[in-house]
């Protein structure tokens, strides 16, 4: 069974491999921590580095020397040992990679979008038809919007 689960492990990476990087930066990419996830189920090699002045430094290096040292971030050895008790693990079944690589699927084939689609009436509403055009627009980077074109909109529509 350990090589199954590790076998979807692999797979789930696979699919995250070809999944879209996000078109907004955040401080921690989805996709990333997704596949630092699964490569540790598949026992792949898992790139922990941190973005830092020291980029040298892996996220193993920085929890060796926090548990080397007397009381890491001020707090007691036992009250560590409690904390690490309850932080959950990843323990997947053969059914659960399965049911995660469907969904994953499903995302990234749009199979809901195609399936439930709106039409549009939503997408273009009466009052503002160019509403997410512009939306879309603005997170994209292709037009910026002012404050003083923004106003013009809410008072007249245009």
């Amino acid at each position: 069974m350990l090589s199954t689960v590790k076998e979807g492990a692999k797979q789930m990476v696979k699919l995250l491999e070809k999944f879209p990087q996000e078109r907004m930066k955040h401080m921690i990419s989805f996709k990333q921590t997704q596949l630092d996830r699964f490569r540790r189920v598949a026992g792949l090699q898992v790139d922990n580095k941190i973005d830092s002045n020291e980029p040298n430094l892996s996220i193993n290096e920085i929890k060796d020397m926090l548990n080397r040292s007397k009381g890491p971030l001020g707090l007691q050895r036992d009250v560590l040992k409690k904390i690490q008790a309850v932080i959950p693990r990843d323990q997947f079944t053969e059914q659960d990679l399965k049911r995660q690589i469907s969904s994953l699927e499903n995302i990234m084939s749009n199979k809901y979008k195609d399936y439930y689609d709106v039409g549009d009436k939503l997408y273009k509403p009466a009052g503002n038809p160019n509403y997410y055009v512009r939306l879309m627009d603005e997170i994209n980077g292709k037009k910026k919007e002012t404050f003083i074109s923004a106003m013009k909109v809410i008072f007249f529509g245009k």
